[in-house]
């Protein structure tokens, strides 16, 4: 009926700290998150998704209790947080995002482009955040937007900001799925001069320093960046370093492209699978990929990093985006503002391109043909409204021993009030007596 994720028990049971090992997630805030924002000081945005995922799909929440008529087995299914950073309930949102993106791609071949910000600009990043993802998007764009114009196209591209690697480490880079080639002025397709590639793998690189160094003088000459040291001097010291750049092959079949760019699109940093807290040693393990030890056409090593709960809490809150930061956008060809998307031919536009339903994407990704029981597979069930149960969180909250603040014998005191009641009000309050 429901995953084991979303199966609590309500806080009026003897056993209600007893919560799923699969959503260990949301345990770890459950047990560290106040302590954490106690003692990092967290900012608005980092404490709201702290709070959301501590009480996703709990009795905190409320949901629905189904009772088999058969057997009496009781189902319980809670509501999400709805938090768009959230790591445990978002999976439709993300489907929803990869039904408009097969929406908007074309019949033309794609590669996937990686534009990589080199880690001397990670402390700069940091501090002006906003500024500076948007001109790792936005000099993504313009790279491949000049390589085209010279060749005399337009091409498409739909990007993805990522601050993270697979450890969870702060690692800025731009996933992008670009059209291999692109649409003339006149309306034929023309395909790159390079074979295989957009442009010279050297001339690509080259190409995305020379913008990336300029846009930033340009903002830091109208905004003034904030920064501890020169920032001349740390432009200079990145000038003459090779900026990394990746691209695959073209290809048609872009549905493993889709499905990386959408695996984080609504979370952060991580999904539920690859991180376990054993609460019981007070650690988390990290199961992230092994790029160094990576053989060329096989998938990369796994291996296993060990965190204490309020380092990996750091680690998980240290990408959450700034507020109304839009992570992923749209240009060219794919962008629904530009004059030349109205002028794209019926041969170049993909069919059969239909966004499902909410419950046609929740009967796939829980792989239900029917409601059923789990335990004796009987379809007729008993559904009952579960309130939110305002217990819940205390007994988390509660584990912080913090005793109450002592109030003087002063302030205890009711203060005292002379009130003259005139004859009219009598009746009033004979009537609020009875």
């Amino acid at each position: 009926m429901c995953r084991a994720s979303t199966i609590h028990k309500s806080s009026n049971t003897i056993d209600a700290n007893q919560v799923s090992s699969i959503n260990s997630i949301g345990e770890l805030f459950r047990d560290y998150g106040e302590e954490y924002i106690e003692k990092h000081k967290p900012n608005r945005e980092q404490i709201k998704l702290i709070r959301s995922i501590r009480i996703c799909r709990t009795p905190a929440l409320g949901g629905h209790k189904y009772t088999c008529v058969h057997c009496k087995h009781e189902h319980f299914v809670y509501n999400n947080c709805g938090n768009s950073r959230c790591m445990i309930c978002q999976a439709v949102k993300r489907e929803q995002w990869i039904d408009k993106l097969k929406a908007s791609l074309l019949d033309v071949p794609y590669m996937h482009c990686v534009f990589t910000v080199p880690h001397q600009l990670n402390s700069l990043c940091r501090q002006n955040q906003s500024a500076m993802y948007s001109l790792a998007m936005k000099v993504a764009w313009k790279t491949v937007k000049i390589i085209g114009v010279e060749q005399g196209y337009t091409p498409g591209m739909t990007s993805v900001l990522h601050t993270f690697g697979s450890d969870m480490k702060y690692h800025i880079h731009v996933h992008a799925l670009v059209t291999y080639g692109g649409m003339s002025d006149k309306g034929d397709w023309i395909f790159p001069r390079a074979k295989s590639k957009l442009e010279r793998h050297e001339k690509i690189c080259k190409r995305y320093r020379t913008i990336f160094l300029k846009e930033i003088e340009i903002i830091h000459n109208k905004f003034k960046l904030n920064y501890h040291q020169d920032i001349d001097t740390l432009l200079n010291s990145i000038r003459n370093i090779r900026w990394v750049v990746n691209s695959t092959k073209p290809t048609m079949n872009t549905s493993i492209i889709e499905n990386y760019l959408a695996r984080y699109i609504n979370r952060v940093a991580v999904s539920p699978n690859r991180l376990q807290y054993a609460k019981h040693l007070a650690e988390v393990n990290l199961i992230h990929n092994d790029y160094k030890n990576q053989i060329t056409g096989k998938p990369a090593p796994k291996l296993i990093k060990n965190l204490q709960p309020l380092q990996a809490i750091h680690q998980i809150l240290q990408h959450t985006l700034p507020s109304y930061f839009q992570k992923s956008r749209r240009y060219g060809l794919h962008n629904q503002s530009t004059t030349i998307k109205k002028r794209i031919p019926i041969s170049l536009k993909r069919n059969g391109q239909t966004v499902r339903t909410v419950f046609e994407i929740l009967t796939q990704i829980l792989k239900l043909k029917s409601l059923r029981c789990e335990n004796c597979g009987a379809e007729e069930m008993i559904k009952e409204k579960l309130y939110s149960d305002p217990y819940y969180t205390l007994q988390y909250l509660n584990k912080l021993n913090k005793p109450p603040p002592v109030l003087t014998q002063q302030t205890t005191q009711a203060p005292h009030y002379s009130i003259t009641l005139h004859g009219s009000a009598l009746p009033l309050i004979k009537q609020i007596q009875v």
